[in-house]
């Protein structure tokens, strides 16, 4: 780091270090172009998720697929019986 990095400001007692940027005001006008394409772009690919995520929802929620209803009990199957038994036999013994 140089100390010519650094210029003091007046406008306190004690003055304010700021370090200097290197850049050009151009070379800050085209960061500026490119950071709102970017930003841009963003918020379109943000647009079309949240439109592809809405409509799954709407689609799902047509369908009634997977639809959890908790706090309903119903019959085991024959599978969840089996794997019951066979937990309970194992703690007999």
């Amino acid at each position: 780091m140089n100390i010519n990095d650094f210029v003091i400001l007046p406008g306190s007692k004690t003055g304010t270090s700021v370090r200097l940027k290197a850049k050009t005001v151009r070379e800050l006008q085209l960061e500026k172009v490119q950071l709102e394409t970017e930003n841009e772009e963003m918020e379109k690919r943000l647009r079309q998720l949240k439109s592809n995520m809405r409509r799954e929802k709407e689609e799902r929620k047509a369908s009634n697929a997977y639809h959890w209803k908790s706090g309903q009990a119903r019959p085991m199957t024959t599978q969840a019986q089996v794997l019951s038994q066979r937990r309970d036999n194992n703690n007999k013994v």
